[in-house]
Formats: structure tokens, sequence, C-alpha cells
């Protein structure tokens, strides 16, 4: 995939940890709040920073991962299918250090997938286990303004990479999401200009990509970024380069899920 290198975990290994407590934040994200002593074995880099997650099915007695962070998908292939763990990517929502402590949001619609559905039933003292996979996000220092583009799949990273920014950066976070009940507190430089975009009966992604199309881009855009249903980031990709004319290398882009499957790895 052509784009920015990604930026490595810093010393990755499976962090084991329990659930804290949950919260219901908006009305289609749950958040989920892990700790333990492990969790100061996970060194926080900001940004968009994602992991592997591992929970346990439904009927599992007991939560089973590999055993190596380096050859541990070989490993899960191997696992007995009644053994295996649901494992999924996720990007850290905040990470309190001192405490011990980092928070998921889940979103959680009708007839969820693992991953929410775990969420949703998840008690105090429910084991999982992350393996830290370091950053997606990398402007290697390029100068210029910044575009993210995303879906509330990606409000966590988004959120994440805002917080993490320059104080004097300047740019445009097009964040799409169901609901405008589902808009959460983004916490930016002043000079980012978040704009929140209610989806409403159209396919997932179309409004965000409607929202970039009609956008007046800066004439340094130094970095863009963009992330979520697979069409929405595969499409504002192909936008920014076709249409834009902006080196492809200049662009990260993730398609975290895609309509009409659980899951894209």
């Amino acid at each position: 995939m052509a784009g920015p290198e990604r930026v490595a975990a810093v010393a990755p290994k499976f962090v084991e940890l329990e659930v804290l407590g949950s919260q219901q934040v908006s009305p289609h994200v749950r958040r989920v709040t892990l700790g333990g002593d492990e969790v100061s074995a996970m060194t926080p880099q900001g940004y968009d920073q994602w992991f592997r997650f591992f929970m346990r099915r439904d009927g599992q007695e007991q939560l089973r991962v590999p055993s190596s962070p380096a050859t541990w998908f070989p490993q899960y292939l191997a696992m007995r299918e009644s053994h295996r763990p649901w494992v999924r990517n996720y990007t850290v929502r905040d990470f309190r250090l001192e405490e011990g402590e980092l928070d998921i949001d889940f979103v959680c619609h009708e007839d969820p997938g693992p991953g929410a559905a775990w969420a949703m039933a998840a008690q105090r003292g429910e084991r999982a286990v992350l393996l830290d996979e370091g950053l997606l996000y990398n402007d290697d220092g390029l100068s210029g303004d910044v575009l993210m583009v995303g879906d509330e799949s990606a409000l966590p990273a988004i959120a994440g990479i805002c917080g993490s920014l320059d104080p004097e950066a300047q740019g445009v976070a097009i964040i799409e999401v169901g609901h405008r009940d589902d808009i959460q507190d983004v916490q930016a430089p002043a000079g980012l200009d978040v704009r929140w975009i209610e989806r409403g009966g159209a396919r997932e992604g179309d409004a965000a990509l409607e929202e970039l199309r009609g956008l007046r881009l800066a004439t340094e855009l130094g970095y863009a970024y963009s992330a979520g249903e697979q069409a929405l980031a595969t499409g504002a990709r192909r936008h920014l380069v076709r249409d834009r004319g902006i080196d492809k290398q200049r662009i990260t882009f993730t398609g975290y899920w895609k309509l009409g499957k659980a899951y894209v790895s």
C-alpha cells in the first residue's frame, strides 16, 4: 500500500487487562475502561495508537491467547477453533498511565458485531488482552495543513490525532456520524476546523465524501488521513489523488470495516 510507513509500537507485548467499568457515552458509542498491573507495559504514543484486542467468546470458560507477539497469527490459526478468542482492531480513546487505565470506544448498532456485543455484555473483572501495533498516522514532519476524513468508527483515531497535533497545526477534520447525538467533544488545535456531518439515511461514508468533494483545500496540504468504512477510506484517497493531484506519499488511508462484512483484516 502506497503512503507513509506505519510507526511501530514500542516493545510490543501481550498486555493483560480487566474491565473496570463501562458507560454509554452516546446512543451508538459504548466506552469500556480497562486496567491492571500490566497497563504500564504499554507505551502511550498518542495519535491513532491501535492494537489487536483479544476477547473471550460466548461459551468459553477462559480467554486463551497466542504466546508470541511476533508470530501470533499462525499460533492463532493453530488453536483449536473452540478455543480461539475473538480478535479485532481498536484504537486507544484515552490513556491514563498514572491510574493504569485506558478507554476503548465501541460503535454499537443493531445486530452488533463481536466487539460491540462483547462491550455491551462485559462485566467488571472480565479479562481481555491487547497487543500494541503502534500508529498508522505518520505525517513525517511534512509542512502544510492536515486533512482528516472518517466515520464514527474512526472517531477515536481522529480524536487522538487532534489531541496530539502541534497547537499551531491547521487543517480540517470531517467526521461523519449516524446521529447528531453521537457528536463528541474533541480537543483540537484552534486552527483545525472540526466538521461534524450527520449521515441521515445515506449510505455510510457518502455524506463525508460529499463534504470532502465540496471542500476548499489549502494551497499547501501537507498530509491527509482517511479511515473508517472501506469505501469511505479508499474513496477519499481516490478523490485526493485523481481529482486534487495530491501525492500518494502524503496520504494514509485504512478501512476498518466493510458494509456487509463483519471484519476487514
